[in-house]
């Protein structure tokens, strides 16, 4: 798979398979390759561990600063999934540092990785939340952060 940026194209061939399905020609391998469910929109981009379980899942395009910043949360979550905590925040803190529209999701799943990184340390949690919630006051991350007023 190639794409004409050539950082997008590093990105997705230093890390990623990828797997284009014509939609208007419905292959027997389609509901497979979909994961049994349904492709709602064009471009759909899937992305799974190597055992096919699906990881992340976005519709639309996105431009090169945000699509590299798409491809950055997959590898995070997916080094989530794999108990990598370290690896997984190496990419969600470089995606939280930006001003790609994925920062704040990046900066709320950095919490996540610190928290099940450092033991289930719930101070590290907090610290990431509350950090969260000081930046982006009203977002939708931060929102979801603010479970953290109700943790011990």
């Amino acid at each position: 798979m190639t794409h004409p940026d050539p950082a997008v194209d590093a990105a997705l061939s230093g890390s990623f398979v990828g797997l284009k399905i014509n939609l208007a020609e419905r292959h027997p391998d389609f509901k497979e390759a979909a994961g049994g469910s349904t492709v709602p929109w064009a471009p759909t981009f899937r992305y799974s561990d190597p055992k096919g379980r699906e990881i992340r899942r976005t519709v639309g395009w996105f431009d090169v600063g945000d699509y590299l910043a798409e491809l950055g949360m997959a590898r995070g979550l997916g080094e989530i999934g794999r108990g990598r905590f370290a690896e997984a925040l190496t990419e969600l803190d470089a995606i939280a540092a930006g001003e790609s529209r994925f920062a704040p999701e990046a900066a709320y799943y950095g919490g996540v990785a610190a928290f099940l990184g450092g033991k289930r340390d719930m101070a590290l949690l907090k610290e990431r939340w509350n950090r969260l919630r000081a930046d982006r006051p009203g977002h939708e991350w931060a929102q979801r952060a603010a479970v953290v007023e109700d943790l011990p």
